[in-house]
């Protein structure tokens, strides 16, 4: 008998704690559980008047869980349309977030409408779970605006007779605009400078005796420096080719040496002075280019074969125009 009670009392503590820890993880759980709600600040409004439906969402751990859908609100709803509505706020507490999403809403039909429900849902982030919340219903009773009681509301009202006097103030500005368009175009006429064609320059004397005459003063330069050399036969390049345009007709300042004598072929018939004059161009390029420095008599030398070879040229040019000038007479 005695053993039966000490069992029974046994019993009986294992029930107890059974019980208490079975209140505890209720509690816990209860405690923890996500929930979710819909409100309004007020069930009543005239035509027109706002009202703020708020959301709530509370006890989402981020730890474990996380929003998968948040209604998304069209601009009408139920006869009623959203004005304003806010971004979605968190409070953190503890890692336990609360959202809460404002909502400015107005109604221009009345009667009594429905608002929701409205669907959340959540997900585990580790067994991708998802549970769905769902809001009650909310009931929004729009008033008519009661306007028996007003007296003349919107009288009508006599004509009145306005006395009017005719705006001269847009002519005023237009022949202002218009005079100041002509004041401006006949200071701009008279500004411009009639249009003088640049005198013709007569040069003096024939292209060889142009090119001699720059020769010979090119001819007194010192040459006693790396530059001084360079700039020697530099010139002469120069002057040879300034010769040559005005002489043929070529446009020799631009061409490099090898075109410049594949065109020169046609002036010059004879081979040996071609030979010659070509030399003299590769050495003033290979100069002006640094590849070859020549001695002070060199330099004097290639002036004098310059000179020279110019009256050549001069001479077979002025002679071939002469018989092609008799030819065309004689036909």
């Amino acid at each position: 008998m005695i053993k039966f009670k000490i069992q029974n009392s046994k019993f009986k503590k294992l029930a107890v704690n059974c019980f208490l820890l079975f209140a505890f993880y209720f509690l816990l759980f209860t405690s923890s559980a996500q929930s979710v709600s819909a409100s309004l600040d007020r069930d009543k409004i005239l035509l027109g008047e706002q009202v703020t439906l708020q959301f709530t969402l509370n006890n989402i751990n981020e730890a474990t869980t996380f929003v998968a859908t948040w209604p998304q609100l069209q601009d009408t709803l139920a006869h009623s349309e959203i004005l304003k509505r806010t971004l979605i706020d968190t409070i953190n507490v503890n890692s336990v977030n609360t959202y809460q999403q404002n909502f400015t809403v107005t109604s221009f039909d009345s009667g009594r409408w429905q608002l929701g429900p409205f669907i959340f849902i959540i997900q585990d982030k580790t067994s991708g779970k998802q549970i769905q919340l769902t809001t009650s219903p909310l009931f929004l009773t729009v008033l008519p605006v009661d306007v028996s009681s007003m007296q003349e509301y919107h009288p009508i009202k006599d004509i009145i007779d306005v006395q009017t006097s005719f705006n001269w103030m847009p002519i005023i500005i237009a022949a202002a605009v218009i005079l100041l368009a002509i004041i401006i175009f006949i200071i701009i006429k008279k500004g411009k400078k009639r249009i003088t064609t640049a005198p013709k320059i007569i040069l003096k004397g024939t292209p060889l005796e142009r090119a001699i005459e720059k020769l010979q003063v090119l001819q007194m330069e010192p040459l006693s420096s790396v530059a001084a050399i360079k700039k020697f036969h530099s010139e002469i390049d120069f002057i040879t080719r300034q010769y040559f345009e005005e002489m043929l007709q070529v446009k020799a300042l631009q061409l490099t040496v090898t075109e410049l004598f594949a065109r020169m072929n046609v002036y010059l018939q004879n081979a040996q002075l071609r030979s010659k004059f070509r030399q003299v161009f590769e050495l003033n390029a290979s100069v002006k280019f640094a590849k070859y420095m020549p001695q002070e008599e060199e330099s004097k030398d290639t002036l004098k074969e310059i000179i020279k070879s110019l009256h050549q040229i001069d001479e077979s040019v002025n002679i071939a125009r002469s018989n092609a000038d008799r030819m065309v007479s004689k036909y």
